[in-house]
């Protein structure tokens, strides 16, 4: 089946996408857009790629997705949910890694009206995380309770803030700033941003320190559990100088001599880690819950290391993964279909789980082991 497909934004998580795809073999025609001629140009020289200079903003991008088979959405938050919606437009699915402020769900129904599938969310958490959350809730009679503790960082320390991050600094910072939602006894809350901290001992790496963060997005529709959270992994001393950081109001959108804050830190952070990348990732997913008539526990754990960084490549494995069982017809659609309900259906699980391995991302599920749940 002869496949064509574009990666909608070059950056980091975008260039690993069109790598990985002009690899496999299994598309005809790969084109790369992006508005900067830079970024393009990381991308000249991949076999079956076609560079594209197009603002997606623009409808220009409509124009250029027609007739396609599939997309890989991989910009940076702010733009994500427009993209999507000049998919939808285009009539051709997509599997989307951005980290977007908006509710991917609110475009069910235009999607469903153009025949179009839209798959939110494919990244590691966001995206591998709600995999596995939609396979323990469809193992469980009844889930209770899930813990989600997820981090893609530098296995040494000694760098500034205690943190490297190889993706968009935006939205590393949206991380920090947004107010993450979470679901105790059974109802969604609203909870401070670097709220919920606390050490955590992961065996063989040693102690870190994790908090809670905004990222079980569509699973607070999809899942029901009296308690549910996600909180994210960093080394121990981060969450220390982000407080002080937030002190001086340098996470902030205000501005100060016609600077927002918000960007100076960006602009900061992305000179103080030039040259550094992560090199360690780690997600573990606890469930408890009601399995034949008793309390069950199921926990998953994916820890990965090496160059480049772990947590780029697999979000480009679980996002391009799943664009190519939606060109396969393996997904079932038409609107918006979340990863957690991948995880749900064996038969896409166990296929998704086997390409994530083929990239190199192995997952441990194991019954009746330590949980993670606080």
């Amino acid at each position: 089946m002869a496949v064509r497909m574009a990666v909608l934004g070059c950056g980091r998580v975008g260039r690993t996408l069109v790598y990985m795809a002009s690899s496999t073999g299994r598309f005809e025609e790969v084109l790369a857009v992006d508005v900067d001629p830079r970024a393009l140009s990381s991308v000249e020289g991949f076999e079956g790629v076609k560079p594209v200079n197009v603002d997606v903003l623009s409808g220009e991008l409509v124009k250029v997705l027609k007739g396609l088979d599939v997309v890989c959405e991989a910009l940076p938050g702010r733009l994500g949910f427009k993209a999507l919606r000049s998919c939808i437009e285009a009539g051709v699915d997509v599997a989307s890694a951005s980290y977007m402020p908006e509710d991917p769900t609110q475009l069910d129904p235009p999607a469903r009206e153009a025949s179009v599938t839209i798959v939110p969310d494919c990244g590691v958490a966001p995206g591998i995380s709600n995999l596995l959350a939609g396979r323990a809730y469809a193992l469980m009679d009844e889930l209770l309770e899930l813990s989600i503790k997820v981090g893609g960082l530098p296995s040494n320390p000694n760098v500034p803030l205690k943190h490297v991050a190889s993706w968009s600094l935006e939205d590393l910072v949206e991380e920090y700033t947004r107010r993450p939602k979470l679901i105790r006894e059974g109802k969604v809350v609203e909870v401070e941003p670097l709220s919920g901290y606390e050490v955590l001992r992961v065996p063989g790496l040693g102690l870190f320190e994790c908090f809670y963060t905004d990222g079980l997005r569509t699973m607070l529709k999809t899942i029901r559990a009296r308690g549910m959270y996600e909180k994210t992994i960093r080394h121990r001393g981060h969450v220390e100088a982000l407080r002080a950081l937030t002190s001086l109001g340098l996470l902030s959108s205000e501005r100060l001599d016609g600077i927002e804050m918000r960007s100076l830190l960006v602009k900061l952070l992305s000179r103080a880690w030039q040259g550094l990348e992560e090199d360690l990732l780690v997600l573990l997913v606890d469930a408890l819950g009601i399995k034949e008539g008793r309390r069950a526990r199921l926990s998953f754990k994916l820890i990965a290391q090496g160059s480049p960084p772990p947590s780029i490549t697999a979000t480009a494995a679980m996002c391009l993964s799943v664009a190519s069982m939606l060109a396969e017809g393996l997904v079932k659609g038409p609107g918006v279909v979340t990863p957690e309900e991948l995880g749900m259906d064996e038969r896409v699980y166990e296929e998704l789980q086997a390409r994530l391995k083929g990239a190199g991302f192995t997952v441990e599920e194991y019954w009746g082991g330590q949980g993670g749940l606080s």
